[in-house]
């Protein structure tokens, strides 16, 4: 070893020193000054050459580190900006760093400047396109920056008609200076702006990424010296100027969840002239009971297997979210799957003029409350109520969220706490309010029960009772199970074995720690046999060979599979005995193709008016390929189920292509995504289980099929483009990387 090479060891110890100390501030600076003789300025000295005949992985791998426990260090302390100089000034030791890029993308996003971490995320996958990591970072990014449900807006048709038709009308009667509060892509200033005997046009919105868009759009169309664009809430615009029309559809599926009446209130005293009006007018709200056991499967325990198991009673548990006032669902896509019926008739109740300065006034502070009645439409089970609305935008113009209709909203759900019988004709009183803007139902209907509180998602998991059944049942029959790591969303199948006298310890995750702690005294389970971490790294603190089983969760609520899992397998794997088990055993990524209008409407825009007005080229970089969370939705199968892949317990990169067989040859652009799901073989040679139930904790999802994918050929003439042929086959591309799954078309034939 040369000297310079055992100066650079001694400098390197020096750095582990720092590390074990935690003294990460002293240990960055010292591995930057190391680092640092890497510049091309000393590529020629001794030092220089000495470092780069080290394991450069090595070296990015400990600086990774590094900078993550010293930024984690400076957020604790509240240092938010010298979080971001640390990281670039690792960027600049080794730049593009994919893995300094995505964390940086990851803190970004923390801290609400998603649009900076979708840049961050954007330059990791221009280097490495399989980096899947910041693949799904990207996808999460642009959820938050454009929800999905303003593109089922964007693309409903009916709405925008409505809308377009009900400001034609307002400025034909001379309410020619229009003020457009929430702008979002600038669709309904277009169509002020597109009138004849407008005078002028001001839009505002709160959100920086809906205002550049609509900037973009506005400009696209030759508008921009046309209108004034604010990035600003209503409430904050610094304007003298006063308008004559105030248009806005900042409404959520309760009506007043995104502060209309606050809104409308300031707008009405500061920015409306006297003789003004607002589109909207009015709203109607409606009122129903109804049962569905997917609603309730997320709000209170309903698996009478588990309860029995563990000797619960009844309503002990509900979910923490079930607590606020409503959700919001799309009940049309519940009833398809013939989950959801309607138990009472259906109520008119509160009606809110926006024009009436005084109404707006009651509502918010709390003084209109109506009262009704539901009565019942035969014997049966409630299990909360749903509410939707006739939004009037004039006298001539309205739009429905009547959920037997095809609207773009989804609807309030108040749900119970409990599942309550009821009977034909029974008349159920209720009150309804909206004070400061937060609409709801009082009633006496709940139960009285002392409940625990728990996340919804540990509460689908727990309410799936074929996951339940199939994964005890395969258990029993494994033997000399004397310590369990169960790292399910909920440990139940760890706590069975410990009830049941087959475990002596547990070691689970701590998510849940009120109900295991019920539980256990429930059960005669003595807390000292369980030992709840608060993360999984602990885990990987316990002594080799010292498991007999570990239950991992291989796929999440959304239908993704648990990332964190499958990359710590090969480091939780030492833990297990020679004679241990692992579950599942086995995990296979299956698919179908499928059509589907809904699924297409929810991810990219669709309809062709926003084409012409150029709205689709702004968002469709905002556009989502990997659709989560899906529920049921109608779709049209197009192939038979089948298996894409194995899913492989590691973070390592996998790549196979496979070909589906249509079930009769299709138009290319008739198929629209990739429907894909999991088959778990919890023990070997144990009949596999499904996520493609109706009742499964883990949802549906899909990869869109981008609208590119099969491009037309034009015509010599340049006359439109030939109809691509009909297929048959279409290959498919599964990437699996640092635990996410990625699937792409190749081609069809």
């Amino acid at each position: 070893m040369s000297s310079d090479e055992e100066v650079l060891v001694g400098e390197l110890k020096v750095v582990y020193d720092f590390v074990t100390r935690a003294k990460f501030r002293k240990a960055f600076g010292a591995l930057q000054k190391i680092l640092q003789q890497k510049t091309p300025e000393l590529a020629e000295a001794p030092r220089a050459a000495a470092v780069t005949t080290a394991d450069k992985d090595s070296l990015e791998e400990l600086l990774l580190f590094v900078v993550s426990k010293y930024a984690d260090q400076l957020e604790l302390e509240e240092k938010f900006q010298q979080v971001f100089e640390v990281i670039e000034q690792g960027l600049e030791l080794f730049p593009e760093h994919p893995e300094l890029l995505n964390e940086t993308g990851v803190r970004l996003q923390r801290y609400g400047r998603s649009l900076e971490a979708s840049i961050c995320f954007e330059r990791v996958l221009l280097q490495d396109p399989k980096y899947l990591k910041a693949y799904q970072n990207l996808q999460n990014t642009k959820c938050e920056l454009v929800e999905r449900w303003h593109f089922r807006m964007l693309n409903d048709e009916v709405r925008n008609a409505a809308y377009r038709a009900a400001i034609e009308n307002q400025i034909k009667a001379g309410h020619a200076e229009v003020l457009d509060i929430g702008t979002g892509t600038g669709l309904l200033s277009l169509y002020a702006l597109n009138c004849e005997g407008i005078r002028k046009v001001a839009a505002c919105d709160g959100s920086e990424i809906m205002v550049q868009i609509a900037r973009d759009v506005f400009g696209a169309n030759g508008l921009s010296d046309r209108i004034c664009l604010f990035q600003s809430f209503s409430q904050d615009l610094k304007i003298g100027d006063k308008f004559s029309l105030i248009v806005t559809e900042t409404l959520d599926s309760g009506a007043f969840g995104e502060g209309i009446l606050e809104t409308l209130i300031h707008a009405k005293k500061s920015l409306l002239l006297p003789e003004g009006r607002i589109i909207p007018s009015q709203v109607i709200l409606y009122v129903s009971g109804y049962r569905s056991r997917a609603l309730t499967a997320s709000n209170i325990l309903i698996n009478e297997a588990f309860s029995s198991d563990f000797n619960l009673p009844s309503n002990c548990l509900i979910s923490r979210e079930g607590i606020k006032c409503y959700d919001a669902e799309d009940v049309s896509r519940i009833k398809a799957n013939d989950d959801f019926e309607f138990v009472t008739d259906t109520v008119r109740t509160m009606t809110v003029d926006f024009n009436d300065l005084e109404c707006l006034e009651r509502c918010q502070n709390g003084l209109e409350e109506c009262k009704f009645e539901l009565t019942c439409l035969d014997d049966g089970i409630l299990d909360g109520f749903v509410v939707w609305f006739d939004l009037m935008l004039d006298e001539e113009n309205k739009i429905s969220t009547d959920p037997t209709t095809n609207t773009c909203w989804n609807q309030a759900i108040f749900k119970l706490n409990q599942r309550l019988p009821v009977i034909k004709d029974q008349q159920l009183p209720l009150a309804m309010s909206c004070k400061d803007g937060a609409l709801a139902i009082s009633h006496n209907l709940n139960s009285m029960d002392n409940q625990i509180c728990i996340d919804e998602h540990v509460l689908e998991f727990l309410n799936d009772s074929e996951y339940y059944t199939k994964l005890i049942t395969d258990l029993e029959d494994l033997d000399d199970l004397e310590k369990v790591l169960d790292l399910s969303l909920f440990p139940y199948a760890g706590l069975k074995l410990l009830k049941e006298g087959k475990t002596s310890m547990l070691f689970c995750l701590d998510r849940a720690e009120d109900l295991i702690e019920f539980i256990a005294n429930q059960n005669d389970i003595p807390m000292s046999a369980i030992m709840l971490l608060s993360s999984l790294p602990e885990a990987f603190l316990l002594n080799d060979y010292t498991l007999d089983l570990i239950i991992l969760q291989a796929v999440d609520v959304f239908g993704q599979i648990n990332s964190e899992h499958f990359c710590q397998y090969q480091s939780l794997f030492p833990k297990l005995k020679p004679t241990g088990s692992i579950v599942p055993s086995q995990v296979e990524l299956h698919s179908s193709l499928i059509h589907s209008n809904w699924i297409v409407k929810c991810c990219r825009v669709e309809n062709p008016e926003l084409h012409q007005f150029h709205i689709d080229r702004y968002l469709s970089t905002l556009e989502t390929e990997n659709h989560l969370d899906l529920g049921p939705f109608t779709y049209e199968n197009l192939s038979e189920p089948t298996k894409l892949a194995e899913v492989h317990f590691d973070g390592k990169l996998h790549e196979v292509n496979t070909e589906l067989t249509l079930i009769e040859p299709q138009d290319p652009e008739h198929i629209h995504a990739i429907l894909y799901y999991y088959q778990i073989e919890f023990l070997p040679q144990k009949e596999s289980l499904s996520t493609h139930r109706a009742q499964s904790f883990a949802k549906q999802s899909a990869f869109i099929i981008p609208k590119d994918a099969f491009q037309r050929k034009e015509k010599p003439d340049g006359d439109g483009g030939e109809e691509p042929p009909k297929v048959d086959k279409v290959s498919i591309n599964i990437v699996q990387n640092h635990g996410v799954i990625k699937c792409d078309l190749l081609d069809c034939q």
